[in-house]
């Protein structure tokens, strides 16, 4: 009796429409890779507090990661997990498997670059940042990278102007926007 009732109320109510237009409308559509970084760096340009920024930052840097395929990922995660217990040797190998592999691949001379720095060589740093920012003009942390080799090698001007960039796409870069101030502090000092 009771299921009797159920079909008959259910045969007898109005079909459901669906509003496939305001439910299209929720969803968000597929974006390429390319697409979503293009979009985070957008965003990470007009961050209001520097907490947004780190996480659109973040978010960026993750993006970059994603660039390439498993083989990349695999080595990249194999060089961190070596600097991070101090085995640059593991890490150094690693990294130069995956220039080697992915030559046109900037995250690759990205973390050379860090680990360069981490061991204080200087001129393979800004080799590695230097084609950094030719494959990827948009690697802000690259930029920044390069402003702190570049002041290493005494070239305050080129440093500054590295920085520049950085913060051109990273308003609220945490290390570029202090270094470029305190350039621009000692370089009017000299000119008093």
């Amino acid at each position: 009796m009771l299921i009797t009732l159920f079909l008959t109320l259910a045969l007898s109510a109005p079909p459901l429409e669906l509003d496939l237009a305001a439910s299209a409308s929720v969803e968000r559509p597929h974006q390429s890779l390319q697409e979503r970084l293009s979009e985070r760096l957008d965003a990470l340009m007009t961050a209001e507090t520097e907490e947004a920024a780190a996480e659109l930052a973040s978010e960026v840097r993750s993006l970059w990661r994603q660039q390439a395929g498993p083989t990349a990922d695999l080595l990249l995660q194999r060089g961190a997990e070596a600097r991070a217990i101090g085995d640059f040797n593991t890490a150094w190998r690693s990294y130069d498997h995956l220039r080697t592999l992915e030559p046109d691949y900037a995250e690759g001379w990205v973390v050379s670059a860090e680990l360069a720095i981490e061991e204080t060589d200087w001129t393979f740093a800004l080799e590695a940042l230097n084609q950094a920012v030719t494959l990827d003009a948009q690697r802000y942390d690259a930029w920044a990278l390069l402003g702190r080799a570049l002041e290493q090698a005494q070239a305050r001007e080129a440093a500054m102007e590295a920085y520049r960039e950085a913060l051109s796409l990273y308003p609220l870069h945490p290390a570029a926007g202090p270094a470029l101030a305190r350039l621009e502090r000692e370089l009017a000092g000299r000119a008093l």
